[in-house]
């Protein structure tokens, strides 16, 4: 299997990945990783989009882990996707089968190379859907979107079976489900999102308040992407962190999700706490400091408005092509607490409590985890001071909320919480 990369506005060959035993084609077996020897040379040393994962620098050495490198997950197809394929090929199939078939168009500027690349197809005539027949969701949008190709095909632990898809707006304001290749005059690079029905009942007001719930994330100073959500007729459209044009050229940045950081291959089955997530991000972003006060600021804004749904592929890192790495605009920020799922926090702190936590303690048992791997230790007064101030900051949640457009029955079922989270906060103790 060939693995590309995309630098200076094309495809690059840039890794070869193989099966030891082609009878053993699951996540949990040997793989032979190697990049190609030109690459390697070229660009040797290298941890930033220029290279595979954070975990692995460029270099000349095969590799033969016993199980697959974590950054292939954030590749591999699940849910909608996942059927799709499966219904394409009409049987299932193993994980190496649909990493090499699904994982042609996916987020960041890493893919398999596909066995018909869609840059070289010819360019669909198809005129392109107005906003509407897009967001409405009818049969002929969806049905050409599979056909293309342009379903998100990236892992995610909750994704229903309501597909996102990727799309573009043309220079004439028409919509394209979005497969991977270069079109003339692109506007914009969106994701499309539809309500999931498993959710239940409230699905549509969990999706339209993600909007307001990243206007809010905006005026607290957390990085949001530059273009906040559009929700037009029951669908959200997202501006991609991971596309631009520049100098003519389409341009992809590097895309790494926390599971992949921390190198966990399977999250159902291996539990991962915050201090893990922090200890993983302290190797590979750049400024650290400031960046886990926007981690742990992001995390206590998910503790007051009610986003449980904090697994690590709705976090990530952004690889910039100065070389700086940095954490992504927030992005599935919304009321999860709404969910019909009954969706838990997956990533919790040692020593957060459900009944009210001990920030102090939660300070101490970080401070003990840097120290017992040896890791550059971040000014934790300063660290303690920040979290105070942005309980102080949060007194004026409720209102800020309404004034950001999110339902007043969300901030009356949120009024405790946030009450509760003030106080502990305010509480803390520079150490």
């Amino acid at each position: 299997m060939e693995l590309q990369i995309h630098l200076d506005g094309t495809w690059h060959s840039c890794a070869s990945l193989s099966l030891i035993d082609p009878e053993r084609a699951g996540r949990r077996n040997a793989v032979r990783l190697q990049y190609e020897a030109e690459y390697a040379i070229e660009h040797f040393g290298a941890q930033d989009h220029r290279a595979l994962s954070v975990r692995l620098p460029v270099n000349l050495a095969t590799q033969t882990p016993r199980q697959w490198p974590a950054f292939l997950i954030d590749l591999l197809p699940q849910g909608a996707a996942r059927k799709r394929l499966e219904r394409l090929s009409e049987h299932s199939m193993s994980e190496w089968g649909l990493l090499e078939r699904g994982a042609v168009n996916p987020v960041g500027n890493l893919r398999v190379c596909p066995t018909e690349p869609p840059e070289l197809r010819p360019p669909s005539d198809h005129p392109g859907f107005d906003l509407e027949e897009m967001t409405g969701r009818g049969d002929e949008f969806v049905d050409f979107a599979h056909e293309m190709g342009a379903t998100v095909a990236g892992a995610t632990d909750t994704q229903g079976e309501a597909p996102k898809f990727w799309v573009i707006e043309d220079a004439n304001g028409r919509w394209h489900p979005d497969d991977g290749s270069p079109r003339a005059g692109t506007r914009r690079h969106m994701l499309l999102k539809f309500p999931v029905p498993e959710s239940g009942p409230r699905a549509a007001d969990i999706l339209r308040n993600e909007v307001a719930y990243q206007r809010v994330a905006q005026r607290l100073g957390l990085r949001v992407a530059p273009a906040l959500p559009e929700f037009v007729k029951g669908a959200l459209l997202i501006t991609r962190f991971d596309r631009r044009r520049a100098a003519g050229k389409d341009v992809r940045l590097g895309v790494e999700s926390l599971y992949s950081v921390a190198d966990i291959l399977d999250s159902a089955q291996t539990p991962l706490r915050h201090h893990e997530v922090l200890i993983a991000l302290s190797r590979c972003l750049t400024g650290f400091e400031s960046q886990m006060l926007e981690y742990i600021r992001r995390d206590l804004l998910n503790l007051a408005v009610g986003n449980r749904d904090n697994h690590g592929r709705n976090t990530a890192v952004l690889k910039e092509l100065d070389g700086t790495i940095r954490l992504s605009p927030l992005y599935d920020f919304g009321p999860a607490f709404l969910d019909a799922r009954s969706i838990v926090r997956v990533i919790r702190w040692e020593g957060e409590e459900p009944g009210g936590t001990h920030w102090n303690r939660v300070l101490e048992c970080l401070q003990t985890r840097f120290e017992e791997v040896g890791v550059e230790q971040p000014d934790w007064r300063e660290v303690a001071r920040e979290m105070r101030a942005f309980g102080r900051e949060l007194r004026s949640l409720p209102a800020l909320m309404r004034d950001c457009g999110v339902d007043q029955a969300i901030i009356d079922l949120r009024h405790h919480e946030i009450s509760r989270l003030i106080h502990e906060l305010t509480a803390i103790e520079t150490p």
